[in-house]
C-alpha cells in the first residue's frame, strides 16, 4: 500500500471514530461505524488471496451488524424501546465478535498480518464498546453475551494450534470480560482495555508470522510475560483489569461472576500450554527479554493504586 492510500486510509477510520463518539444521534453513530469499515477493509485487504477472503468475511459480518442496528432504528417507530434496544445491542454484539455471534473472528484473523489482527481487535472494537456503555447496561443480551463470550473464547482456545486461534479465541474472552466491564460504566472499560491492549500489543510484537503452536520457539522471556498479562496471572497488568471488573460485577450481576471466574481459570490453561512449548524448545534466558520484566511489574503498581479511582 502507497503513503498516500495508508495515510487516507488511517484518517478515514479516525475521522469516524470521533464522529461516531461525537454524534448526538444513533443514526449519526451509525454512519461513522459504516466510514470506519471502509477504511477499515482498505488498511486491511492485502495482495494475497486469503487476505481478500478474510476482508470479505469480515466485511460481511461488520454489514450485517449494521443491518440489525439499522433495523432497530427504523422499528422505533412502530415498536416500543425494548424491542428498539434489543436490536441495537445485538447488533453492536455482532461488530465486536462476542458470542454467539463471534463466527467470523478467528476466520478473518487467520489470512491476515499481524499488524491487522492488532488493529482488528484494538481500534475496531472501540466505538462498538463505548456505544455499548450507553445502551446496554441493565439489559439482559449483555449479560448473556458476555457471560457467554468467556465460557466460549475459554473453552475453544484450549484446541488453539496456530497464533491466529489462539489470538481470536483470546480475544472473544477478552471481549466477554469487556461487556461485563461495561456494565458498570466507561471508567471500567477503559481500566480494562488499556491493559488488554498494552499485554495484546506486547505479545503481538514478538510474533512474527501465523506460527504454529507446535513450532514456537518463543521470542524470549518478554512473549511470555505478555502472555500471562493477558491471561490475567498475577502479579501482571491484566490480573488488575480483571480484578476491577470483578469487583464492579459484584454490585450489578453477581451471578455473572460465574461465568468470568470458570473461563479465566480454563483460558490459563491454553495460556501456560503455549508458554511451555516456548520453555521446552528455546531458551527464554536472554539479556533483553529479561530486562522487560522489571519495567513490567512496575507499570502494575500505579495501575494497582488507580483501581479506587474507576470502582
Amino acid at each position: 500500500m502507497s503513503i498516500r492510500n495508508f495515510s487516507f486510509s488511517w484518517s478515514l477510520v479516525v475521522i469516524s471514530i470521533i464522529f461516531s463518539l461525537s454524534s448526538p444521534t444513533w443514526f449519526g453513530a451509525w454512519v461513522g461505524m459504516e466510514m470506519n469499515l471502509f477504511g477499515a477493509v482498505a488498511l486491511m485487504v492485502g495482495s494475497t488471496k486469503q487476505s481478500v477472503d478474510s476482508v470479505f468475511k469480515y466485511f460481511f459480518a461488520q454489514s450485517f451488524g449494521s443491518s440489525v442496528i439499522i433495523m432497530g432504528l427504523v422499528m422505533g417507530g412502530w415498536v416500543g424501546l425494548g424491542p428498539v434496544m434489543a436490536c441495537l445491542v445485538l447488533g453492536l454484539m455482532v461488530k465486536v465478535g462476542a458470542a454467539p455471534f463471534h463466527f467470523w473472528v478467528v476466520e478473518v484473523l487467520k489470512g491476515i498480518r499481524v499488524e491487522c489482527m492488532w488493529f482488528l481487535l484494538t481500534v475496531q472494537k472501540l466505538v462498538p464498546l463505548m456505544l455499548v456503555t450507553q445502551v446496554g447496561q441493565g439489559s439482559w443480551a449483555l449479560f448473556v453475551c458476555s457471560g457467554l463470550s468467556v465460557l466460549v473464547g475459554s473453552i475453544s482456545g484450549v484446541g488453539a494450534t496456530s497464533l491466529s486461534r489462539l489470538v481470536g479465541y483470546s480475544s472473544i474472552a477478552h471481549t466477554g470480560w469487556s461487556l461485563a466491564a461495561c456494565i458498570s460504566g466507561m471508567s471500567v472499560l477503559w481500566f480494562y482495555l488499556l491493559a488488554y491492549w498494552i499485554s495484546l500489543t506486547g505479545f503481538l510484537r514478538f510474533s512474527k508470522g501465523d506460527w504454529r503452536l507446535s513450532s514456537w520457539g518463543g521470542e524470549g522471556l518478554a512473549s511470555c510475560f505478555f502472555l500471562f498479562s493477558l491471561g490475567g496471572f498475577p502479579p501482571f497488568l491484566g490480573f488488575f483489569g480483571k480484578l476491577a471488573v470483578m469487583v464492579a460485577v459484584v454490585g450489578a450481576c453477581p451471578l455473572l461472576l460465574i461465568p468470568l471466574a470458570v473461563g479465566s481459570v480454563v483460558s490459563w490453561g491454553y495460556y501456560l500450554f503455549v508458554v511451555s512449548f516456548s520453555v521446552i524448545q528455546s531458551s527464554l534466558v536472554t539479556t533483553s527479554s529479561s530486562r522487560l520484566l522489571v519495567p513490567m511489574l512496575v507499570m502494575s503498581v500505579p495501575y494497582l493504586m488507580g483501581m479506587h479511582l474507576v470502582l
